[in-house]
């Protein structure tokens, strides 16, 4: 397929482009301006792609840049926190679904009393739960994950900084939040 004259393709609007934005500052360099105060502060607020233990970083929002030893040390206690939250709240996941089993079973030894299965049968134990829809059960499961897929963005936004500090009190609260949920409703 022939290109049309006058006509731009996809890789030649590409070049363009790129052809553009590389020439774009070369105004300010040739007349010994010096730089904006906000090219400076972009330049500031730049992530650092590697693990440090630098001071003000912008944490979740660009208004909250803790910059002082306390406020380094309160940011990770919540961090810290936030990841115990998030052990506890896979652990309740875990007990709301097991009492979802139990009463979806419930329920179906109750429908089937008079139906075509016996009470005495028992139910097996391996087969999996039943898949009928009950409102709540769906309900406390969406805002369930719904909850927990939050927090584990939020860390991950956290752990994206690279600031060792943070990522540090986001494992050890890990650690700690299963040692002490981890046991709870398992198999």
């Amino acid at each position: 397929m022939e290109p049309v004259p006058g006509r731009l393709t996809s890789l030649s609007f590409f070049l363009l482009s790129t052809l553009n934005m590389d020439h774009s500052d070369m105004g300010s360099m040739g007349n010994g301006s010096t730089n904006t105060t906000a090219d400076s502060m972009s330049m500031m607020m730049m992530m650092v792609p590697y693990l440090h233990f630098t001071k003000g970083d912008a944490v979740l929002f660009k208004s909250i840049t803790p910059s002082s030893a306390g406020a380094i040390f309160g940011t990770c206690l919540i961090f810290f926190l936030f990841a115990v939250l998030e052990r506890w709240l896979h652990a309740y996941r875990r007990g709301v679904e097991f009492r979802f089993v139990q009463r979806s079973r419930q329920l179906e030894s109750q429908l089937f009393v008079h139906g075509e299965k016996s009470k005495e049968e028992p139910l097996d134990c391996c087969d999996p739960p039943a898949s009928k829809f009950i409102l709540t059960h769906e309900l406390s499961r969406a805002l369930l994950t719904g909850s927990t897929t939050t927090l584990h963005y939020l860390l991950m936004l956290v752990a994206m900084t690279f600031n060792a500090s943070y990522i540090i009190s986001i494992i050890l609260g890990s650690i700690v939040g299963e040692f002490a949920f981890g046991r709870l409703y398992r198999r």
